[in-house]
């Protein structure tokens, strides 16, 4: 499936402000999972009817993509930001997001941030010569507001990555068990490839849909997955790795070490 298979609901990223630099990869829904349905056996909690799913979308961007020397080996380091957005008077408790490198076939992931997030404070990305990524939190608060230059990033949920030395990265993500408030807005995902030029790939998604009650209490639940048809599971993705550094740089993403 390809992002022209969008269904002909508001697209996400009509409603959201995007970059010109960005790149749009993916804006479609987030459909019942029916494996889970059959799946779900006797509970407390009801199930969130299909009529009110209406509204659930995913957005993924390709926020920076800049070529990097890899210790000698040419390669590129990329971010993208995907957004979550649950229907009507819902929201998301934990969703699951897989990216699979299918070409060039000899493409592994070199590296992959965040790899563990577990609260909200603001975090700066960084990377090395070796393709190596990293996050770091500002020491004083005041110089992430007043920096022009750098590009902090707050996590509004749990987030745990995984990857490294295979083709396909993973991400979860699950609210904070406190706030008990979803997954936030956004989403901001990094990896290192030892190659450029073109890329293409593969996106998997599942994610839990809840709706609380009275007091603020779960009274139902649904899981989704990303595609327009419960048989389609898989979104093509492709961009490029160019061989120049774009104007932007990374400088506005990103630290080097």
């Amino acid at each position: 499936m390809t992002n022209s298979a969008a269904s002909s609901d508001s697209h996400l990223a009509d409603d959201l402000l995007i970059d010109p630099a960005d790149e749009l990869l993916i804006d479609a829904p987030l459909i019942a999972d029916p494996d889970a349905d059959e799946e779900m056996g006797p509970s407390d909690l009801a199930a969130i009817a299909d009529e009110d799913l209406k509204g659930s979308r995913l957005l993924v961007v390709r926020r920076a993509v800049e070529p990097v020397d890899l210790g000698g080996t040419a390669g590129g380091l990329v971010q993208l930001a995907c957004t979550f957005q649950p229907a009507e008077r819902t929201r998301f408790t934990s969703a699951h997001f897989r990216l699979r490198v299918t070409a060039p076939p000899e493409a592994r992931i070199v590296d992959l941030a965040p790899r563990v997030i577990q609260d909200s404070n603001p975090v700066e990305f960084t990377f090395d010569n070796t393709g190596k990524l990293g996050i770091q939190w500002p020491l004083v608060e005041s110089n992430v507001e007043s920096s022009s230059q750098k590009k902090y990033t707050t996590y509004h949920c749990r987030v745990q990555g995984s990857g490294e030395g295979t083709t396909m990265a993973r991400w979860d993500f699950r609210e904070d068990p406190d706030r008990q408030d979803g997954l936030g807005q956004e989403q901001v995902l990094n990896f290192t490839l030892p190659v450029t030029g073109p890329i293409t790939g593969s996106v998997i998604v599942s994610a839990r849909l809840a709706r609380s009650g009275v007091q603020g209490k779960l009274e139902a639940i649904r899981d989704l997955v990303l595609g327009s048809s419960p048989v389609e599971r898989q979104y093509a993705i492709a961009f490029t790795i160019p061989p120049s550094p774009s104007s932007l740089g990374l400088a506005r993403w990103f630290r080097r070490l």
